[in-house]
C-alpha cells in the first residue's frame, strides 16, 4: 500500500497519508529504578502530525458553504399605486336662487351684474391644505365672469408663473376676504383657481368634501370683480 491516498470531499482533491505505514516506536522499560524512559519522537511522527493539521485546515466548513451558496429570496414589494380617495358623486336636486341676506349684502356694497358662475360639489383637492385652492374648470362654468382685459392679464407670465389678480370674496353673508384669482391648466382643461386665503376660508366655513356650493360673481365701483360663495350643504 502506498504512503498516501487520494480523498475527494466537497469537490476538492486532497492527499491524506496512509497512517498504517507510519512507524511510531513503543515505550521501553528502563533498566534501573523501575522508571520509564520515553523514546525520542521520530521524524515520521512529526510529519504525520503536521499533515493531519494541514488536512484539518484544508477541509472546508460544510455549513458555511451551504449558507454561501443558498440564494436568499427577495421579498416581493407591492408596486400598486395608492388610490386617491374619491368623493361619491351626487347631483344637487335644484339650482337655488341667492338668499335675500346675501343679495342685500351685495347691494350694500354697491354691487351689480350678479351672475351664478358655478354650482359644484366640493372635492378633496378643493379643501386640501397642500393644494390650497378651489378649482373652477372653465368648460364647466355657467357664466365666464372675466372680461377680455382680465383674460389677457391672467394669461401673462411673471417670473415663469402665471399672473394673478386680487378679488373680493364674501361668504356667510357677514364675512369678507381678499383672494387671489389665477388661471392654470389642470390636465387638459383651463381652470380658474382661487388661492392665497382659500385655506383660511375653508376653516372658517367648515367646508367639507362632498358638500355643494355656489359661486356668484358681481361688479362694484369701477367694474371691480367680486365673488360670493354660498354653501348648499350635502344631499
Amino acid at each position: 500500500m502506498g504512503m498516501s491516498k487520494r480523498v475527494e470531499s466537497l469537490g476538492m482533491e486532497i492527499r491524506v497519508p496512509d497512517l498504517s505505514q507510519i512507524y511510531i516506536p513503543k515505550r521501553r522499560r528502563g533498566s534501573s529504578g523501575g522508571g520509564r524512559k520515553e523514546a525520542e519522537t521520530e521524524p515520521c511522527v512529526l510529519e504525520a502530525a503536521s499533515t493531519l493539521m494541514h488536512l484539518a485546515k484544508s477541509v472546508p466548513n460544510v455549513e458555511k458553504e451551504k449558507s454561501r451558496n443558498t440564494r436568499k429570496r427577495k421579498t416581493p414589494t407591492s408596486s400598486a399605486p395608492t388610490r386617491r380617495k374619491m368623493v361619491k358623486k351626487t347631483e344637487y336636486p335644484s339650482i337655488p336662487e341667492m338668499s335675500d341676506g346675501m343679495r342685500e349684502r351685495i347691494m350694500e356694497m354697491g354691487g351689480r351684474e350678479i351672475h351664478l358662475v358655478i354650482q359644484k360639489q366640493v372635492q378633496h383637492t378643493d379643501i386640501s391644505k397642500n393644494h390650497g385652492r378651489l378649482s373652477l374648470p372653465i368648460n364647466k362654468l355657467r357664466f365666464d365672469f372675466t372680461t377680455e382685459e382680465e383674460k389677457k392679464l391672467l394669461d401673462e407670465q411673471e417670473n415663469k408663473n402665471k399672473k394673478g389678480m386680487n378679488v373680493v370674496m364674501i361668504y356667510d353673508v357677514g364675512r369678507e376676504s381678499i383672494i387671489c384669482l389665477k388661471k392654470w391648466k389642470i390636465g387638459s382643461s383651463d381652470t380658474y383657481c382661487l388661492m392665497t386665503q382659500w385655506n383660511k376660508l375653508v376653516e372658517e366655513t367648515a367646508l367639507r368634501a362632498g358638500e355643494h356650493i355656489q359661486l356668484w360673481s358681481f361688479r362694484k365701483d369701477e367694474a371691480q370683480l367680486c365673488l360670493a360663495m354660498v354653501k348648499l350643504g350635502s344631499c
